[in-house]
């Protein structure tokens, strides 16, 4: 389960998150992977998709592009695959998806 291909985000190798709108703003940077609403124990949660390889930003990635790996949960030393880039990231799950697995852990 993924997001809609109008409200699609995508993580760049900056550490920002921006929707496919406004990539171009981001000329210096490169697409490194897209978030997605997954199913994680019944739990729907946003997760990282990271892409095999690391796009430029005056691009809007496929909607069939391959993933390596989709994260849930905090991530470090997230790679830009970029030829001649080598920015590396953290992605942290979002406060809410924490609160909710502690709620459901708790029932």
């Amino acid at each position: 389960m993924s997001t809609s291909r109008a409200t699609r985000k995508f993580f760049l190798c900056t550490g920002q998150c921006v929707r496919a709108d406004q990539l171009g703003n981001y000329p210096q940077s490169h697409v490194i992977g897209e978030l997605h609403y997954v199913l994680d124990e019944g739990l729907r949660v946003t997760a990282l998709a990271v892409y095999e390889v690391s796009l430029p930003s005056s691009l809007i990635p496929s909607v069939n592009a391959q993933i390596r790996v989709e994260i849930i949960g905090d991530a470090r030393k997230i790679r830009c695959t970029f030829a001649g880039c080598y920015n590396f990231k953290r992605w942290e799950v979002a406060r809410s998806t924490l609160v909710q697995r502690y709620e459901r852990a708790m029932l």
